[in-house]
């Protein structure tokens, strides 16, 4: 049997930043969108066509999945940036407490 081990390495940091930036600029085009939505559906101003509506609200609903999982993976890439430290830091205090 044949063991192969892999080591590669992901920048955490940068992952994070990237998925938090797309979640805040679709959050923002979201929020734009939905107030102008808004404003065509209270004063009647037929802004969009019954098909863009459609298609607005579809692109909507996607950028919240999109949003979420953003939300998701920054949450995960936080935990794991919070156990590589801790991890390290445990070993720092060991490594200390073993020359005094």
């Amino acid at each position: 049997m044949v063991c192969i081990i892999i080591h590669y390495y992901m920048d955490r940091r940068k992952i994070e930043n990237i998925t938090a930036s797309l979640a805040i600029l679709l959050l923002f085009l979201m929020t734009f969108i939905g107030i102008l939505l808004m404003g065509d559906l209270f004063f009647n101003w037929d802004i969009f066509s019954p098909e863009v509506e459609k298609l607005i609200g579809f692109a909507m609903a996607s950028c919240g999945v999109i949003i979420f999982s953003s939300v998701l993976v920054n949450v995960m890439l936080n935990l794991s940036i919070i156990a590589i430290n801790s991890d390290d830091f445990l070993e720092t205090y060991e490594r200390n407490q073993r020359k005094k």
